[in-house]
């Protein structure tokens, strides 16, 4: 399958889906979803080691130019390098995953993939958000405040009750992850335009600059968007050296 090129006939007027670079496609499903936040945090923090390798780095998501605003902004992320469009076609082009898809409401829907039906791997996740985990960075530095929608409620250093060292300590994915609920829920028409594509999965490609498949994940659950959750981004160390 020829990514680089489907995508141009998505975005015509975007060249850089053209370049003779390496090229990292990061599919996310709604820009309302969980996982659409929680991986796009991941690649914000490492987007500067992404830009040292010459990699051209999109981001393609469900949603309007207006969720799209929002979307960058609370995650920090550079919005010339995400896209926004206002269904699934690219994804079905893609052949990716739609998620759980019945005659309820799509939000019925997600919220069955939260507790892991049709979603395997969702709980463990949900899990280790609350557990903490050994082979992953910590979220917070001492000094970042933790905000429950506007409110300062403690300080990263909290963290360190369960341990000072540098892993992802108990409770602090999951904070992390209620931050992000609370953000989509105070905003939810305006990060779900159209609800009908809720359970929509992505996927994650690395090109080479010859159009080589270097990488490529396709997620088939909740809250499983890499295939090493600890590190989502490990991948690249392989590349990008």
């Amino acid at each position: 399958m020829d990514y680089r090129n489907i995508l141009y006939e998505f975005f015509p007027d975007e060249s850089i889906f053209l370049s003779s670079k390496k090229l990292l496609i990061v599919l996310l499903g709604s820009f309302a979803d969980f996982d659409s936040f929680e991986y796009s945090q991941q690649i914000a923090a490492q987007s500067k080691k992404i830009s040292k390798y010459s990699v051209d780095l999109i981001l393609v998501g469900i949603g309007s130019e207006k969720s799209k605003e929002y979307f960058c902004r609370f995650n920090k992320i550079d919005p010339q390098k995400v896209f926004a469009m206002s269904n699934a076609g690219l994804h079905q082009k893609f052949n990716l995953n739609p998620g759980l898809v019945t005659s309820l409401p799509a939000i019925i829907n997600l919220l069955i993939m939260c507790m892991g039906i049709n979603s395997k791997g969702t709980i463990k996740e949900v899990l280790r958000g609350y557990m903490g985990d050994k082979n992953a960075m910590p979220l917070f530095g001492s000094d970042d405040e933790i905000k429950i929608g506007t409110i300062s409620i403690f300080k990263g250093k909290m963290f360190e009750i369960f341990s000072k060292k540098e892993i992802l300590r108990p409770f602090e994915l999951a904070t992390r992850r209620l931050m992000n609920m609370i953000e989509i829920l105070s905003n939810w028409n305006i990060y779900v335009p159209d609800g009908k594509y809720l359970t929509q999965r992505g996927a994650t490609i690395l090109l080479n600059e010859n159009n080589d498949i270097l990488y490529k994940f396709i997620p088939e659950s909740l809250l499983g968007y890499s295939s090493n959750m600890s590190k989502p981004l490990s991948f690249l160390d392989d590349y990008l050296n």
